[in-house]
Protein backbone atom coordinates (compact mmCIF):
# COMPACT_ATOMS: atom_id res chain seq x y z
CA UNK A 1 0.00 0.00 0.00
CA UNK A 2 1.47 3.20 -1.04
CA UNK A 3 2.61 6.30 1.22
CA UNK A 4 0.42 9.14 -0.20
CA UNK A 5 1.19 11.27 2.49
CA UNK A 6 4.75 12.41 1.47
CA UNK A 7 3.22 12.93 -2.34
CA UNK A 8 1.28 15.68 -0.13
CA UNK A 9 3.80 17.34 1.37
CA UNK A 10 5.96 17.55 -1.60
CA UNK A 11 3.47 19.10 -3.43
CA UNK A 12 2.81 21.66 -0.58
CA UNK A 13 6.10 22.63 -0.31
CA UNK A 14 6.25 23.00 -3.89
CA UNK A 15 3.63 25.58 -3.76
CA UNK A 16 4.54 26.93 -0.71
CA UNK A 17 8.23 27.91 -2.40
CA UNK A 18 6.28 28.96 -5.45
CA UNK A 19 4.46 31.96 -3.19
CA UNK A 20 7.14 33.19 -0.88
CA UNK A 21 9.34 32.94 -4.26
CA UNK A 22 6.17 35.51 -5.90
CA UNK A 23 6.11 37.10 -2.23
CA UNK A 24 9.89 38.08 -2.43
CA UNK A 25 9.55 38.97 -5.84
CA UNK A 26 6.54 41.34 -5.13
CA UNK A 27 8.39 42.89 -2.67
CA UNK A 28 11.42 43.26 -4.34
CA UNK A 29 9.69 45.11 -6.92
CA UNK A 30 7.92 47.37 -4.26
CA UNK A 31 10.96 48.20 -3.09
CA UNK A 32 12.48 48.98 -6.25
CA UNK A 33 9.44 50.85 -7.44
CA UNK A 34 9.65 52.70 -4.19
CA UNK A 35 12.92 53.37 -4.83
CA UNK A 36 12.14 54.59 -8.63
CA UNK A 37 9.40 56.78 -7.08
CA UNK A 38 11.62 58.43 -4.37
CA UNK A 39 14.53 58.75 -7.23
CA UNK A 40 12.00 60.00 -9.84
CA UNK A 41 10.50 62.92 -7.25
CA UNK A 42 13.66 63.53 -5.74
CA UNK A 43 14.92 64.27 -9.36
CA UNK A 44 11.47 66.14 -10.75
CA UNK A 45 11.89 68.19 -7.23
CA UNK A 46 15.41 68.89 -8.29
CA UNK A 47 14.89 69.50 -11.37
CA UNK A 48 12.13 72.22 -10.04
CA UNK A 49 14.25 73.74 -7.40
CA UNK A 50 16.92 74.41 -9.66
CA UNK A 51 14.56 76.94 -12.48
CA UNK A 52 15.82 80.29 -11.82
CA UNK A 53 12.28 81.40 -10.97
CA UNK A 54 12.78 79.61 -7.75
CA UNK A 55 16.26 80.34 -6.55
CA UNK A 56 15.40 84.27 -7.16
CA UNK A 57 14.01 84.16 -3.43
CA UNK A 58 17.50 83.65 -2.51
CA UNK A 59 19.19 85.88 -4.92
CA UNK A 60 16.75 88.91 -3.48
CA UNK A 61 17.86 88.07 0.06
CA UNK A 62 21.30 88.56 -1.17
CA UNK A 63 20.48 91.55 -3.07
CA UNK A 64 18.63 93.18 0.60
CA UNK A 65 21.40 92.03 2.50
CA UNK A 66 23.75 93.93 0.22
CA UNK A 67 21.43 96.86 0.34
CA UNK A 68 21.70 96.64 4.28
CA UNK A 69 25.24 95.86 4.81
CA UNK A 70 26.15 98.87 1.91
CA UNK A 71 28.18 96.38 -0.20
CA UNK A 72 25.86 96.53 -3.37
CA UNK A 73 27.53 99.29 -4.99
CA UNK A 74 30.18 96.89 -4.70
CA UNK A 75 28.58 94.63 -7.37
CA UNK A 76 27.12 96.92 -9.65
CA UNK A 77 28.64 99.29 -12.23
CA UNK A 78 27.62 103.01 -12.13
CA UNK A 79 28.41 105.85 -14.26
CA UNK A 80 32.34 107.18 -13.89
CA UNK A 81 31.80 110.15 -11.96
CA UNK A 82 33.85 113.19 -12.59
CA UNK A 83 37.35 113.31 -11.41
CA UNK A 84 36.36 116.57 -10.08
CA UNK A 85 33.20 115.72 -7.56
CA UNK A 86 34.90 112.31 -6.07
CA UNK A 87 34.17 109.11 -7.39
CA UNK A 88 31.43 108.52 -4.88
CA UNK A 89 29.25 110.89 -6.32
CA UNK A 90 27.06 108.44 -8.31
CA UNK A 91 27.45 105.86 -5.68
CA UNK A 92 25.74 107.82 -2.80
CA UNK A 93 23.01 108.97 -5.47
CA UNK A 94 21.77 105.47 -5.83
CA UNK A 95 22.73 104.08 -2.57
CA UNK A 96 20.06 107.11 -1.12
CA UNK A 97 17.33 105.49 -3.37
CA UNK A 98 17.17 102.63 -1.08
CA UNK A 99 16.07 105.16 2.16
CA UNK A 100 12.68 104.18 3.66
CA UNK A 101 12.07 101.40 1.30
CA UNK A 102 9.62 98.68 2.91
CA UNK A 103 10.01 96.01 0.66
CA UNK A 104 11.68 94.12 -2.47
CA UNK A 105 10.14 92.69 -5.24
CA UNK A 106 11.02 90.76 -8.46
CA UNK A 107 9.81 89.44 -12.00
CA UNK A 108 11.24 88.22 -14.96
CA UNK A 109 12.50 90.99 -17.59
CA UNK A 110 10.79 90.93 -20.68
CA UNK A 111 12.61 90.22 -23.94
CA UNK A 112 14.58 87.51 -21.47
CA UNK A 113 15.17 84.58 -23.12
CA UNK A 114 18.04 83.67 -22.56
CA UNK A 115 17.58 80.29 -20.43
CA UNK A 116 21.10 80.14 -19.11
CA UNK A 117 21.52 83.51 -18.09
CA UNK A 118 17.49 84.68 -17.26
CA UNK A 119 17.37 88.33 -16.03
CA UNK A 120 15.27 89.35 -13.81
CA UNK A 121 14.19 93.25 -12.87
CA UNK A 122 14.23 94.01 -8.47
CA UNK A 123 11.78 96.38 -7.32
CA UNK A 124 12.11 98.74 -4.15
CA UNK A 125 8.76 99.00 -3.31
CA UNK A 126 7.06 99.96 -7.07
CA UNK A 127 10.28 101.66 -8.50
CA UNK A 128 12.59 99.51 -10.43
CA UNK A 129 15.78 99.44 -8.45
CA UNK A 130 18.10 96.90 -10.74
CA UNK A 131 18.21 94.29 -13.22
CA UNK A 132 20.09 90.90 -11.79
CA UNK A 133 21.16 88.38 -14.78
CA UNK A 134 21.96 84.90 -13.38
CA UNK A 135 24.47 82.61 -14.82
CA UNK A 136 24.24 78.82 -15.51
CA UNK A 137 26.61 76.54 -14.27
CA UNK A 138 27.39 72.87 -13.35
CA UNK A 139 24.63 71.33 -16.05
CA UNK A 140 23.59 68.09 -15.65
CA UNK A 141 21.05 65.78 -16.44
CA UNK A 142 18.78 63.67 -14.80
CA UNK A 143 16.41 60.89 -15.48
CA UNK A 144 17.75 60.93 -19.30
CA UNK A 145 15.48 63.79 -20.19
CA UNK A 146 15.70 66.85 -17.24
CA UNK A 147 18.36 69.39 -17.50
CA UNK A 148 19.45 70.73 -13.91
CA UNK A 149 21.48 74.01 -13.22
CA UNK A 150 22.95 75.49 -10.42
CA UNK A 151 22.72 79.02 -10.53
CA UNK A 152 24.74 82.38 -9.69
CA UNK A 153 24.54 86.21 -10.23
CA UNK A 154 26.52 86.93 -13.05
CA UNK A 155 25.89 90.69 -12.62
CA UNK A 156 23.65 93.30 -11.69
CA UNK A 157 22.93 96.46 -13.00
CA UNK A 158 21.92 99.76 -11.29
CA UNK A 159 18.15 101.41 -12.76
CA UNK A 160 19.82 104.59 -12.17
CA UNK A 161 19.87 107.78 -13.81
CA UNK A 162 21.78 111.16 -13.15
CA UNK A 163 21.31 114.45 -14.92
CA UNK A 164 24.83 115.61 -15.49
CA UNK A 165 25.73 119.10 -17.13
CA UNK A 166 28.52 119.33 -19.55
CA UNK A 167 30.61 122.85 -19.48
CA UNK A 168 33.40 123.95 -22.28
CA UNK A 169 36.15 126.54 -21.50
CA UNK A 170 37.96 128.22 -23.88
CA UNK A 171 40.83 130.25 -22.36
CA UNK A 172 44.00 131.24 -24.17
CA UNK A 173 46.91 128.86 -24.77
CA UNK A 174 49.22 129.49 -21.27
CA UNK A 175 45.83 130.04 -19.17
CA UNK A 176 45.46 126.90 -16.76
CA UNK A 177 41.53 125.99 -15.37
CA UNK A 178 40.90 124.68 -12.13
CA UNK A 179 37.46 122.90 -11.11
CA UNK A 180 36.45 122.60 -7.83
CA UNK A 181 40.30 123.41 -6.93
CA UNK A 182 41.64 120.43 -9.08
CA UNK A 183 43.46 121.73 -12.02
CA UNK A 184 42.80 120.24 -15.29
CA UNK A 185 44.97 118.25 -17.28
CA UNK A 186 45.51 118.33 -20.80
CA UNK A 187 43.36 115.18 -21.54
CA UNK A 188 40.35 117.70 -21.23
CA UNK A 189 41.48 119.40 -24.28
CA UNK A 190 39.48 118.90 -27.42
CA UNK A 191 42.14 119.80 -29.82
CA UNK A 192 40.17 123.11 -31.02
CA UNK A 193 42.28 126.54 -31.02
CA UNK A 194 40.25 129.40 -31.69
CA UNK A 195 41.55 133.05 -32.53
CA UNK A 196 40.26 135.87 -30.09
CA UNK A 197 37.48 137.74 -32.06
CA UNK A 198 39.41 141.19 -30.33
CA UNK A 199 42.19 140.04 -32.13
CA UNK A 200 41.17 140.22 -35.26
CA UNK A 201 42.87 143.53 -36.41
CA UNK A 202 45.86 143.22 -34.44
CA UNK A 203 47.33 139.44 -35.43
CA UNK A 204 47.75 141.14 -38.74
CA UNK A 205 50.56 142.42 -37.97
CA UNK A 206 51.97 140.50 -34.82
CA UNK A 207 51.47 137.08 -33.84
CA UNK A 208 48.67 136.84 -30.98
CA UNK A 209 47.56 134.07 -28.70
CA UNK A 210 45.17 131.48 -29.30
CA UNK A 211 42.63 130.15 -27.31
CA UNK A 212 42.36 126.78 -26.77
CA UNK A 213 38.89 124.46 -25.69
CA UNK A 214 38.09 122.30 -22.56
CA UNK A 215 35.12 120.06 -22.32
CA UNK A 216 34.09 119.36 -19.07
CA UNK A 217 31.81 116.68 -18.87
CA UNK A 218 29.20 114.39 -16.10
CA UNK A 219 28.97 117.40 -13.57
CA UNK A 220 25.86 116.49 -11.11
CA UNK A 221 26.39 119.92 -9.10
CA UNK A 222 27.64 122.99 -10.62
CA UNK A 223 31.37 122.90 -10.24
CA UNK A 224 33.44 126.15 -9.54
CA UNK A 225 35.48 126.97 -12.29
CA UNK A 226 38.43 129.29 -12.15
CA UNK A 227 40.68 130.66 -14.64
CA UNK A 228 44.51 131.71 -14.38
CA UNK A 229 46.76 133.47 -16.24
CA UNK A 230 50.58 132.07 -17.45
CA UNK A 231 51.86 134.09 -14.24
CA UNK A 232 49.31 132.96 -11.74
CA UNK A 233 46.98 135.39 -11.54
CA UNK A 234 43.29 134.44 -11.61
CA UNK A 235 41.40 136.26 -14.44
CA UNK A 236 37.68 137.63 -14.97
CA UNK A 237 35.82 135.54 -16.61
CA UNK A 238 32.46 135.14 -19.30
CA UNK A 239 29.79 132.79 -18.57
CA UNK A 240 26.46 132.52 -20.92
CA UNK A 241 23.57 130.87 -20.22
CA UNK A 242 24.70 127.56 -19.90
CA UNK A 243 27.86 128.02 -17.56
CA UNK A 244 30.37 127.81 -20.60
CA UNK A 245 33.24 129.92 -19.78
CA UNK A 246 35.08 132.42 -21.51
CA UNK A 247 38.60 133.91 -20.93
CA UNK A 248 39.87 136.81 -22.70
CA UNK A 249 43.26 136.36 -24.13
CA UNK A 250 46.08 138.22 -23.08
CA UNK A 251 48.73 138.67 -20.00
CA UNK A 252 48.39 139.73 -16.70
CA UNK A 253 47.43 143.30 -16.10
CA UNK A 254 50.63 145.20 -14.58
CA UNK A 255 52.07 148.56 -13.84
CA UNK A 256 52.19 150.66 -17.04
CA UNK A 257 55.26 153.11 -17.74
CA UNK A 258 54.70 156.18 -17.28
CA UNK A 259 56.18 157.16 -20.40
CA UNK A 260 54.19 154.19 -22.53
CA UNK A 261 50.98 155.39 -20.32
CA UNK A 262 51.53 159.20 -21.47
CA UNK A 263 52.61 158.10 -25.34
CA UNK A 264 49.28 156.02 -25.63
CA UNK A 265 47.11 158.76 -24.02
CA UNK A 266 48.55 161.13 -26.19
CA UNK A 267 47.79 158.57 -29.60
CA UNK A 268 43.92 158.55 -28.56
CA UNK A 269 44.10 162.04 -27.61
CA UNK A 270 45.24 162.92 -31.54
CA UNK A 271 42.57 160.36 -33.12
CA UNK A 272 39.85 161.74 -31.28
CA UNK A 273 41.24 165.71 -31.93
CA UNK A 274 40.89 164.23 -35.90
CA UNK A 275 37.50 163.05 -35.38
CA UNK A 276 36.64 166.33 -33.82
CA UNK A 277 37.78 168.15 -36.20
CA UNK A 278 40.45 169.77 -33.65
CA UNK A 279 43.74 169.00 -36.10
CA UNK A 280 45.44 171.50 -37.82
CA UNK A 281 46.92 171.24 -41.63
CA UNK A 282 45.92 169.24 -45.09
CA UNK A 283 42.90 167.19 -44.91
CA UNK A 284 42.01 168.12 -41.52
CA UNK A 285 45.29 166.91 -40.05
CA UNK A 286 45.24 163.91 -41.59
CA UNK A 287 49.30 163.70 -41.74
CA UNK A 288 49.29 164.18 -37.61
CA UNK A 289 46.45 161.36 -37.08
CA UNK A 290 48.42 159.29 -39.99
CA UNK A 291 52.25 158.89 -38.30
CA UNK A 292 50.42 156.92 -35.18
CA UNK A 293 48.60 154.55 -37.71
CA UNK A 294 50.09 151.85 -39.79
CA UNK A 295 50.11 152.55 -43.28
CA UNK A 296 46.85 150.82 -45.34
CA UNK A 297 45.22 149.13 -41.98
CA UNK A 298 41.66 149.71 -41.31
CA UNK A 299 42.15 153.13 -39.37
CA UNK A 300 44.63 154.40 -41.89
CA UNK A 301 42.09 154.08 -44.65
CA UNK A 302 39.32 154.97 -42.01
CA UNK A 303 41.00 158.47 -41.50
CA UNK A 304 42.01 159.01 -44.94
CA UNK A 305 38.18 158.81 -45.84
CA UNK A 306 36.51 160.75 -43.53
CA UNK A 307 39.14 163.60 -44.05
CA UNK A 308 37.49 163.80 -47.79
CA UNK A 309 33.76 163.30 -46.66
CA UNK A 310 31.13 165.75 -45.78
CA UNK A 311 30.98 164.45 -42.46
CA UNK A 312 34.02 166.07 -40.83
CA UNK A 313 32.61 169.33 -42.23
CA UNK A 314 29.69 168.80 -40.16
CA UNK A 315 31.42 169.30 -36.67
CA UNK A 316 30.10 172.48 -34.70
CA UNK A 317 32.29 175.25 -35.04
CA UNK A 318 34.03 174.98 -31.10
CA UNK A 319 36.41 175.68 -28.99
CA UNK A 320 38.57 173.23 -26.53
CA UNK A 321 37.26 173.86 -22.75
CA UNK A 322 39.95 175.22 -20.44
CA UNK A 323 39.92 171.92 -19.00
CA UNK A 324 39.01 170.15 -21.80
CA UNK A 325 40.22 166.42 -21.10
CA UNK A 326 38.14 165.14 -17.57
CA UNK A 327 37.88 161.31 -15.98
CA UNK A 328 41.09 160.21 -17.45
CA UNK A 329 41.62 156.58 -17.42
CA UNK A 330 44.83 154.80 -18.41
CA UNK A 331 44.35 151.30 -17.19
CA UNK A 332 44.14 147.07 -17.75
CA UNK A 333 47.74 147.07 -19.12
CA UNK A 334 48.76 144.25 -20.45
CA UNK A 335 51.83 143.41 -22.64
CA UNK A 336 51.38 140.32 -24.84
CA UNK A 337 54.83 140.76 -26.12
CA UNK A 338 57.99 143.05 -27.56
CA UNK A 339 55.62 144.47 -29.94
CA UNK A 340 52.31 144.26 -28.89
CA UNK A 341 50.20 145.58 -26.26
CA UNK A 342 46.93 147.03 -24.96
CA UNK A 343 45.55 149.19 -22.60
CA UNK A 344 42.07 150.80 -21.64
CA UNK A 345 41.88 154.25 -21.93
CA UNK A 346 38.37 156.90 -21.24
CA UNK A 347 38.44 160.41 -20.79
CA UNK A 348 35.77 163.28 -21.55
CA UNK A 349 36.30 165.97 -23.66
CA UNK A 350 34.57 168.82 -22.98
CA UNK A 351 34.02 171.77 -25.52
CA UNK A 352 32.13 174.89 -25.48
CA UNK A 353 30.10 176.10 -28.95
CA UNK A 354 31.16 179.31 -30.78
CA UNK A 355 27.51 179.37 -31.29
CA UNK A 356 26.98 178.83 -27.39
CA UNK A 357 26.28 175.83 -25.38
CA UNK A 358 28.73 172.82 -24.68
CA UNK A 359 29.53 169.85 -26.09
CA UNK A 360 30.76 166.68 -24.99
CA UNK A 361 32.95 163.98 -26.57
CA UNK A 362 33.74 160.27 -24.43
CA UNK A 363 36.15 157.73 -25.17
CA UNK A 364 35.98 154.52 -23.76
CA UNK A 365 38.12 151.95 -25.53
CA UNK A 366 40.50 148.83 -25.21
CA UNK A 367 43.31 150.35 -27.60
CA UNK A 368 45.61 147.74 -28.92
CA UNK A 369 49.41 149.07 -30.22
CA UNK A 370 51.60 147.28 -32.11
CA UNK A 371 55.51 147.88 -32.88
CA UNK A 372 55.97 149.08 -36.41
CA UNK A 373 58.43 150.60 -37.87
CA UNK A 374 60.35 151.14 -34.76
CA UNK A 375 57.56 152.94 -33.31
CA UNK A 376 54.14 152.31 -31.77
CA UNK A 377 51.16 152.50 -33.48
CA UNK A 378 47.03 152.31 -33.04
CA UNK A 379 46.45 148.97 -34.21
CA UNK A 380 42.76 148.33 -33.26
CA UNK A 381 40.30 150.40 -30.80
CA UNK A 382 37.59 148.34 -29.17
CA UNK A 383 34.46 150.00 -27.36
CA UNK A 384 34.18 149.74 -24.16
CA UNK A 385 30.04 147.82 -23.34
CA UNK A 386 28.43 148.03 -20.63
Amino acid sequence: MKDNTKNKTGKFNIKLNYWTGLIIYAVVLLIIGICVYIYTGSCVKKYENSQSDKVMDGFLKDFEKMVDDKTLADNIELPASSEFEGKDTFVNMYMSEFDGVSGYTYKKSEGSYNTEEPQYDIYADDKLAARMTLEAKNQHVVLGILTVFDWKIKSIEPAFSAKTTDYTVLIPQDYTVTVNGIKVSDNYKTGKMVENPDFVNVSKYVDMPKSVEYKLTGFVNKPEIKIYSAAGSEVAVNVDSKGNITAGAGWDSSDMPSDRKEEALNMAKIWDNFLTNDLSGAGHGLATVQQYLIEDSYYWNLAKDYSVSPDITFISDHVLSGNPYTGVVVDNYIEYNDNCYSCHIAFTKNMTLTSGGARKDVIDSTFYFVKYQGNWAIADMIATTK
